[in-house]
């Protein structure tokens, strides 16, 4: 007996490149093992896809671009507040208003959206319907069109089956708060089903479909988007919605054009009429006072101190004038109804103040203002917090119109106490100048600004009916929307990429997840990372029969047989062969004697193995001797034919039966083969094979053979191959590909290693090359092996 200590093999570097790098082969062998499972997702993945290209009803897209100008009006003047104030200067509030409720409720009654078709899918609601005209109190409801065999439709309610009539294609279907058209149709289409809406639900699925987008900042250019079902009125929306923005815009411009032109129309009736008093006041003068030249019969401190008086009467008239309207405004402002016009407005005709640009500006915005709560009051009611907002600002434009026209009041004082005061230092020049003199020069100058009033009213008057009269080139339409015939989605092509996708992701994914929780060893690299870096003596090709194998002598075998000697050309013979040449050389300066053969667990060919390989030693003349040390189990009478009742190693070391007598020699196998049967079944296997006789049985044995082979049982399943592995010179593993688990090939080597047993090496047994092939390229060695022979 030699070292019993356990021979190290090389640990496997956690770090190497083989197990870090996946190379291609390794990447195409990960396929080929998983390939129907890949496949079987990918077709799973297209097929959902195609169900989805079949199922999906398609939507058509349309769009229809806008341009809307940030433009301005241009310089009005001081009468800038009571133009059209309509037109926005930011297109982001442009877009607003076209995504507003109001929009969209006008578009629903122009077209109709109430009723929608239902089936059959991708049918036009225009090819069955048209001139629709539904009312917005319509009832919901269903309605169903069958086809008659005299080519008319009969129009029943579905809810209870209702019969409303029968109708021909060009007359007019009456239904409950609408009609329509019937259209001529397919004559294959026997039965159309309409969906009547209620009003809401029809403009919240219009905004659903409905989308406003500006595609570049830095344009003024907005794009009106519908996605439908109905490829006819898919480009109607946009349209719909374009048109009806602009002829609401073009409609509160035009509103608010002819409020101005009535402004200053009244204005331009009032100042004629006050410049006619005035010329006529004038005329009668120079006929009654016979003035024919101021020039000629005043000298200049007459003319100067004409202009005084003039000018200071000016100055009190004017005072007189603006104390008189402010008293006016201030009393009709405490019976001011709150949704009535300003009554500062009133200030526009007064020309003094308007020559300041505060007081024009303010005008400008308590117009605005105020014409912008007269059209909110249409829809909204005092409580309105918008309308509140608008009545405070009005409020804070009079206060300070209010204080202006004060301010300006009180310099109207101080001009005149000053003229007066320059006038008493001339009392006795204006004594002596004639009184119709300087009632003359004040009729001329009254007639002067009257005229002058008159014809900027006149201007301004021509200006707005011209803004009355042109249409807004602010907005427009750049491109409609127009019909198309393709569809957006379903995207065919896309889907189908992304159910393709999608299985080989999935496929792929579950792939991965199979060859992480498969724990079996399959390859060389597999079996020595669970075994602790034992080095690997030999692959076994699996048995491709099941059927008993015959010997020479004429007994019949286990399953397999001896391969060896049935079949000495097969693979699997050869690979037996390459398993004795790689024991012999295992350990060449102290070959080990006794050999033992075990496995993790039960089935993985220890049994075959040991056989065989005891086979393949004794044709090269050795003299072997092969023990089934399986006393619980064994199966190795069946390879050799022999009875299982016989004497055996049970019996030689619990009964002291003969040694000679319970060994027999098998000469048909080949002349050194000897084999030493089990016995029968002891009740404490593991103590017999842990005792001091079956020590000195090995000595005994080793000394007689070359080389004794003993087949232990499994050594996870119980200890006996255990207690036996401290008592042999070495031992190998068995380890069945695609079935032995990894962890339980190392469980077996630690408990190997707790005896202090000696590892040879451990063997692959049971390789399929075409299965275990997409593992390891190198097994299919065994195929060339075949073609080779054959």
């Amino acid at each position: 007996m030699t070292d019993h200590r356990p021979t190290p093999g090389p640990q496997p570097s956690h770090d190497s490149p083989s197990e870090d790098i996946i190379t291609g082969r390794q990447l195409w062998n990960f396929v080929l093992r998983n390939r129907w499972l890949m496949i079987g997702f990918t077709v799973l993945g297209l097929g959902a896809a195609f169900y989805v290209n079949r199922r999906t009803v398609p939507v058509y897209q349309a769009t229809a671009t806008l341009r809307i100008a940030d433009e301005g009006r241009g310089d009005m003047g001081i009468f800038d507040p009571v133009l059209p104030m309509g037109m926005s200067r930011q297109v982001e509030t442009e877009m607003e208003i076209l995504r507003s409720r109001s929009i969209r409720e006008q578009v629903v009654r122009n077209l109709g959206l109430q009723l929608r078709l239902t089936s059959p899918r991708g049918l036009a609601r225009d090819s069955v319907a048209g001139d629709l005209f539904i009312e917005p109190w319509a009832p919901v409801a269903t309605y169903r069109l069958d086809r008659t065999p005299d080519g008319s439709f009969t129009v029943v309610n579905v809810e209870d089956e209702v019969e409303l009539g029968s109708y021909r294609p060009g007359q007019r279907v009456a239904l409950d708060g609408g009609s329509f058209e019937l259209k001529e149709m397919d004559p294959e289409l026997a039965r159309i089903t309409f969906r009547m809406t209620g009003f809401d639900q029809a403009v919240r699925a219009l905004q659903g479909g409905l989308s406003v987008t500006r595609p570049q900042r830095d344009v003024d250019v907005v794009s009106i988007t519908y996605r439908s079902p109905d490829p006819r009125l898919v480009f109607q929306v946009p349209n719909a919605v374009a048109n009806t923005f602009i002829n609401q815009r073009q409609e509160i411009r035009k509103t608010e054009a002819r409020s101005t032109v009535t402004f200053l129309e009244e204005q331009v009736d009032t100042v004629s009429l006050q410049l006619f008093e005035a010329e006529a006041n004038m005329q009668a003068f120079r006929e009654g006072e016979q003035v024919v030249s101021l020039e000629a019969q005043a000298s200049a401190q007459v003319t100067r101190l004409v202009q005084m008086q003039a000018e200071r009467n000016s100055i009190d008239a004017e005072r007189s004038a603006l104390q008189g309207l402010l008293t006016e405004i201030q009393r009709e402002e405490a019976f001011l109804q709150p949704n009535e016009p300003s009554p500062y407005r009133r200030l526009i005709a007064f020309p003094s103040l308007l020559g300041s640009a505060a007081t024009s500006e303010l005008l400008r915005s308590l117009n605005q203002a105020d014409n912008a709560r007269s059209e909110l009051l249409q829809r909204q009611t005092m409580e309105n917090p918008d309308v509140q907002n608008l009545t405070r600002r009005i409020r804070e434009l009079e206060e300070q119109l209010r204080s202006i026209a004060t301010t300006y009041l009180e310099g109207l004082g101080r001009q005149v106490n000053s003229l007066d005061e320059s006038l008493g230092r001339f009392g006795a020049e204006l004594e002596r100048i004639p009184g119709r003199e300087v009632q003359f020069a004040r009729l001329e100058r009254q007639t002067r600004t009257l005229e002058e009033l008159f014809n900027l009213l006149q201007t301004r008057l021509k200006e707005a009916e011209i803004v009355e009269a042109v249409e807004d080139a602010a907005v427009r339409t750049v491109d409609p929307a127009i019909f198309v015939a393709r569809p957006v989605s379903p995207r065919r092509m896309r889907n189908l990429a992304m159910g393709l996708l999608l299985g080989l992701s999935l496929g792929g994914g579950l792939a991965v997840l199979r060859e992480q929780l498969d724990d079996a060893v399959h390859t060389e690299e597999h079996l020595s990372r669970a075994s602790g870096g034992t080095p690997v003596l030999g692959w076994i090709p699996e048995f491709s029969s099941n059927g008993l194998g015959k010997l020479k002598n004429g007994k019949r075998g286990a399953a397999g047989g001896l391969t060896v000697v049935h079949d000495p050309s097969s693979p699997i013979s050869e690979a037996y062969r390459t398993l004795r040449t790689n024991f012999t050389f295992v350990r060449p300066d102290r070959p080990p004697k006794t050999l033992m053969i075990t496995s993790a667990l039960p089935g993985d060919g220890k049994s075959t193995t040991a056989a065989n390989l005891a086979a393949a030693l004794a044709t090269q003349g050795k003299s072997v001797i092969l023990i089934d040390a399986d006393m619980r189990k064994g199966v190795l009478h069946k390879y050799v034919g022999f009875p299982s009742h016989s004497p055996g190693l049970s019996d030689v070391l619990a009964k002291g039966e003969g040694l000679n007598e319970a060994v027999h020699a098998f000469p048909d196998v080949a002349p050194g083969f000897h084999f030493l049967p089990k016995g029968s079944v002891p009740p404490n296997p593991a103590e017999l094979l842990g005792s001091g006789r079956m020590k000195t049985l090995l000595e005994r044995l080793s000394e007689r053979f070359n080389h004794v082979i003993l087949d232990s049982p499994p050594l996870v399943v119980v200890t006996d191959a255990q207690v036996l592995a401290a008592l042999v010179d070495g031992v190998v593993v068995v380890a069945r590909a695609n079935e032995t688990p990894k962890g339980a090939v190392t469980h077996a080597m630690v408990q190997l290693d707790r005896v202090r047993a000696s590892v040879l090496g451990t063997v692959l047994n049971g390789i399929n090359a075409e299965r275990d092939g997409r593992y390891d390229g190198s097994y299919r060695v065994y195929k060339q092996y075949e073609k080779y022979y054959s």
